[in-house]
């Protein structure tokens, strides 16, 4: 039945046909033969349009023709994706995008957080049984000498999009990741992938694995690792794309709310990466440069030579995830020049990795879909100087104050603290040594509550055991509870003010449940796809079902996202 008789029938029916998605033109009904999933680490939404509006086709911006441009001139874009959850960092961002689910259900509740079982701090890749593969990690007799590559994502609770397609295929799909974080290579990649591989820039310049994925990396892998593209990146340095004249939306290039790194005396163009690089740990400095992206692209084209990725008609799946655009903003924030170049020199690694595609893979046999991890906040001090209503706070002091507010009330305890750990803007209270003594942990927790929400530098503080009722009409709180694990995380929510962080005076951090952190890119492009946008309020969570009725694959199994019906309906039409 073609559209217009079936609008018909329905008009006969007497039913109405509304739609907030405008579509022009029908995408392949072919399944992909690679899925291509980008996350771009702390991407805002507003830098679509701010570095390269494309709602006027006569001033397109500065973005060419063939990145951004493309997904949002052929594809699909959801102009109003946001986290449905919070605390907003990297690891929990790419866990969810790939798991369908958020923090509550896959388990990566931070990139770091405190463990109750073993009183120790835990990183959310972290895994002292692997050892690390393709960095001088392990010594003749097997002794581990370094971290580097003790990673897996076994603390991740749940499947991931390509953990289903794996077991759907009967392990035919090939699934690989790849970032210049561990973490935004793992995550994304899952527990069963072929291959998951992060940039060590120390001394080595070289992308390297664990032996949770394999003992040894891939040819193809040391042939790029071996193909000098790292020292050349260093060479070139970092200058301005465009003429400085096209920055001007940005602050001046010597300004006092950027970062500089070790051994400049300003942050200014053009960078001399040479000269920084022994000050800077080596080829990591490559992390924060536009080169960090070109490595990654660099590895996404090997990978499908490689690996034969999109070869056949099962279909594989690469994630990428392009972190320097995260050490640039956490060096110099979102309205620096900087930031701005970096984002004109991701568009054209994004055009190269299109055009591969194009040709390795074919027009029409491929799907990609780009979105980031968390947003960040403006600089506060950048701001403050604008009149706006933005600061710093630190909580040691306010947790100094609460505990003495605790030992007032409760009592002292020899040694012990009423107050066990407070991160990722959560408070950890003594469990073992309030069930000793007997007392209430809800009656505490509020009690904590009430003393912080004294703080001006708050919007407000949650007891945990209150926060599922509290859900229900108020957003910010349920966007919490999405990211609590109970036995887990906190017993009570600190909530700072919009644009208020906790950070140094220079540059910018993310992590709140404000839209400068939520409110994030959705683009889609490729098979599967129809031209169009939508203004529906979309989740993070809502990728991955999107993806798996795409691609005919079973959903990660604790997903609670639903698929974008915008795009799947527009796609039927």
């Amino acid at each position: 039945m073609n559209n217009r008789i079936f609008l018909a029938a329905l008009a006969l029916a007497g039913c109405t046909v509304e739609a907030d998605v405008r579509v022009s033109s029908a995408p392949s009904e072919a399944t992909p033969r690679l899925v291509v999933g980008i996350t771009v680490d702390q991407m805002r939404a507003d830098y679509l349009t701010r570095f390269g509006v494309w709602d006027d086709a006569e001033t397109p911006g500065n973005f060419g023709e063939g990145g951004f441009r493309r997904m949002v001139e052929e594809g699909f874009a959801c102009r109003d994706n946001h986290f449905g959850y919070a605390p907003t960092y990297t690891g929990p961002g790419h866990a969810s995008i790939y798991t369908g689910t958020t923090p509550a259900v896959h388990g990566i509740l931070s990139n770091d957080w405190y463990d109750r079982a073993s009183s120790n701090g835990i990183y959310c890749a972290s895994d002292t049984s692997v050892r690390g593969v393709g960095v001088d990690g392990v010594d003749a007799d097997g002794t581990v000498l370094g971290s580097a590559g003790q990673m897996s994502p076994h603390r991740m609770l749940s499947t991931t999009l390509g953990d289903e397609l794996k077991m759907a295929t009967g392990g035919q799909a090939k699934v690989y990741g790849v970032s210049m974080k561990d973490r935004g290579a793992i995550l994304p990649a899952g527990h069963a992938a072929d291959g998951a591989f992060w940039y060590y820039g120390k001394d080595l310049g070289h992308f390297i694995s664990s032996t949770h994925y394999g003992d040894a990396l891939p040819d193809w892998v040391v042939a790029l690792n071996q193909s000098g593209k790292s020292e050349a990146l260093m060479e070139a340095g970092w200058e301005r794309l465009l003429d400085e004249s096209v920055y001007d939306q940005c602050l001046p290039d010597n300004n006092p709310y950027e970062g500089a790194f070790k051994g400049e005396l300003k942050p200014t163009f053009p960078y001399d990466l040479q000269a920084l690089k022994a000050q800077n740990a080596g080829y990591d400095l490559l992390k924060g440069t536009p080169g960090g992206n070109t490595l990654i692209v660099d590895f996404a084209l090997a990978a499908i030579d490689g690996a034969g990725l999109g070869q056949d008609d099962v279909t594989d799946v690469l994630a990428l995830s392009f972190s320097a655009t995260d050490y640039v903003g956490h060096r110099v924030g979102p309205h620096a020049q900087e930031t701005m170049d970096m984002y004109l020199r991701l568009d054209a690694e994004l055009k190269r990795l299109f055009d591969a595609l194009d040709e390795k893979v074919g027009e029409g046999n491929w799907t990609a879909f780009l979105t980031a991890d968390h947003g960040g906040a403006n600089v506060p001090s950048h701001a403050a100087s604008l009149q706006m209503p933005t600061d710093y706070w630190k909580k040691g002091n306010l947790m100094d104050a609460v505990e003495a507010a605790l030992v007032k009330r409760y009592g002292r305890s020899g040694s012990e603290t009423w107050i066990l750990n407070s991160s990722n803007d959560q408070v950890m209270l003594n469990h073992p040594l309030l069930d000793r003594k007997g007392i209430d942990r809800c009656e505490v927790a509020r009690f904590v509550a009430d003393q912080c929400n004294t703080d001006p530098a708050l919007s407000k503080a949650v007891a945990a055991c209150d926060a599922p009722a509290l859900a229900a009409s108020d957003p910010m709180v349920a966007r919490l509870v999405r990211g609590h694990r109970p036995g887990f995380s906190g017993d009570v929510f600190l909530v700072p003010q919009p644009g208020w962080i906790d950070y140094g005076r220079t540059g910018t951090t993310h992590g709140s449940t404000f839209p400068h952190d939520t409110h994030v890119p959705a683009l889609f492009l490729g098979a599967g796809v129809p031209h169009g946008e939508t203004y529906s309020r979309t989740h993070i969570r809502d990728i991955a079902p999107t993806l798996s009725q795409i691609i005919r694959s079973p959903y990660p199994n604790g997903t609670t996202g639903q698929p974008i019906s915008d795009l799947l309906n527009a796609s039927n039409r």
